[in-house]
Order: C-alpha cells, then structure tokens, then sequence
C-alpha cells in the first residue's frame, strides 16, 4: 500500500518508537525509508546600531553536535539491517519545520505516509498548536500521529 515512508524524528524520549513504527510498516509494505529531522531556525530581529543605521535581519540557526546525525545514521543502519532495501536521511533547517517536512521533504521524496510524534503542548504552544498539528493540516499524503506514551500526564 505504502511506497514510501517519511519519519520525522525530532529529540526526546519518543523518537526510538516512532522510527520502530515507521520501520514497521516499511517493512510491511515493501517500503523505502526516509527519516528527516528539521533543526528550528531562529529568526533574530533587525540590528539598529549606532541609533540610525539599519542592519539588515539575520537568519540563524544553532549548529551544535546535538547527536541527532548520528541517531538516524544509526537508524538507517537498523533499518537496512531489518530488511529495508533503500533508506534515505535528510538534516536540515527551517523556521517552519512542518512547512519542511510536507511540502520539501514529503513532495520531493514522494513520499505516501508521514510519520510522526505528538506530545503536550504548554504554555505559548498549547494556543498556537504544535508541529504534528500542522503536518496534519498541510499534508497531501497520510499522516500517522504517535502519542508519546512516556509523557507524564
């Protein structure tokens, strides 16, 4: 049914079963893998130095070694060693990390299902919604949504 199965992976605790239920299912349907995560950039407001003179806005984003290359590097491995015939690890950034996920990586990768988490949303995020809500939203192909089940309540 599937030919194509995107995961998300982003940090924390749920990440692991989410790529064991995208694996899953590849696996399955005979499936490629695609596992991507999309580092949040940080957009810093324009630069007035010297009180008159505009400093045009920047784009940045924290490059750190979080270990997140190397986490899907070794879920490409556990992939490949399960069976998958063809898996693919896209890292990269945007501002919009949803956007990202459905309309670049999901359209140019073709994929057919997107799977990803959903956690509690708090404070400023509970009345704007989440990442997961706005893949649902956007999304031209199924969308999977895993509750993280180590989340306290």
């Amino acid at each position: 049914m599937y030919k194509n199965v995107l995961v998300a992976v982003s940090h924390g605790s749920n990440s692991f079963n989410l790529f064991k239920i995208g694996l899953d299912i590849a696996l399955k349907n005979d499936a490629r893998l695609t596992l991507c995560h999309i580092k949040n950039m940080q957009y810093i407001m324009p630069n007035y130095t010297n009180g008159s003179v505009y400093m045009p806005q920047d784009i940045v984003y924290f490059e750190t070694n979080d270990g997140i290359e190397e986490t899907l590097d070794k879920y490409k491995e556990d992939a490949y060693n399960a069976g998958i015939k063809k898996v693919d690890v896209v890292v990269t950034a945007s501002s919009t990390p949803a956007l990202a996920i459905t309309s670049v990586v999901a359209k140019g990768f073709d994929c057919d299902l997107i799977v990803c988490g959903s956690s509690n949303s708090k404070g400023f995020f509970k009345l704007f919604g989440n990442v997961a809500t706005e893949i649902v939203k956007n999304s031209k192909c199924d969308v999977l949504v895993v509750k993280n089940k180590n989340e306290e309540e």
